[in-house]
């Protein structure tokens, strides 16, 4: 295995470790989860919530044990842009949350950047 292949894996193991480990916490908050988006106005959230629960433990558990990283890698960069959209849209935020906001907003696409080039390696 050559450098290269070294810090592809690495790079699976930890994203898709943090997803699969994010995905099985967010079990316990399905309700708080489901709430929010209730709150945001997104018609079934508990669908919702469940089915990205489903896919942050899903693909995070694929990317991280290496089967089909390329479907991983595109299942939870589409996830982190769709939640991100949903949960992070700053411009609807009050001017005192709006940093916040806007710096999870940038941090997660920054996340699906990185996805979409793990899913381009792949390839």
């Amino acid at each position: 295995m050559d450098l290269g292949d070294s810090l592809l894996l690495a790079a699976r193991v930890l994203t898709g470790g943090a997803f699969l480990f994010i995905g099985l916490r967010s079990i316990g908050n399905y309700k708080m989860i489901a709430d929010l988006l209730s709150a945001n106005r997104f018609p079934l959230p508990g669908l919702l919530a469940a089915s990205g629960i489903a896919m942050q433990v899903g693909f995070g558990g694929l990317m991280m044990t290496g089967y089909y990283p390329v479907v991983a890698a595109l299942g939870l960069a589409a996830f982190t842009v769709l939640a991100t959209l949903m949960v992070h849209s700053f411009w609807t935020f009050k001017a005192e949350d709006r940093g916040t906001q806007i710096n999870s907003f940038l941090g997660n696409m920054i996340m699906a950047g990185g996805l979409l080039a793990l899913a381009a390696a792949g390839l």
